[in-house]
């Protein structure tokens, strides 16, 4: 940009040594237009390379959002729902959820915020 803004200074000062538009100042002019359209398709190229980069970034971070909260259709807490029981202790008063087989045992169970165990 350095560069460009010496060319554009070169044409001013050819401008008023020079009423007419001779040919030095119009290649003056198109080296200064050729500079901004090379610099415009370099930040150009550089905006797509971070643009793709962004994209790649988030598709990682997307994949790793969905590992972490793992978003669960309506069917699928259907499907919880019928697997498991909710149950709370009688000393800390948490709610557990355990599964129905468990229950069918009639098995002691440990809470596993208190440790009271409990028969179900």
């Amino acid at each position: 940009m350095k560069d460009i803004k010496n060319n554009i200074s070169n044409l001013l000062k050819a401008m008023d040594k020079n009423t007419e538009l001779d040919k030095e100042f119009k290649d003056s002019l198109l080296n200064v237009i050729s500079s901004l359209v090379d610099k415009v398709e370099e930040l150009q190229v550089n905006f797509e390379t971070l643009d793709e980069n962004v994209n790649l970034l988030n598709d990682d971070l997307s994949g790793v959002q969905d590992e972490l909260f793992e978003e669960l259709t309506l069917e699928e807490l259907e499907e919880y729902d019928d697997e498991y029981c909710e149950v709370v202790c009688d000393k800390c008063h948490k709610p557990i959820y355990i599964e129905k087989d468990i229950l069918n045992r009639s098995e002691s169970i440990p809470c596993p915020y208190c440790g009271n165990e409990f028969e179900v």
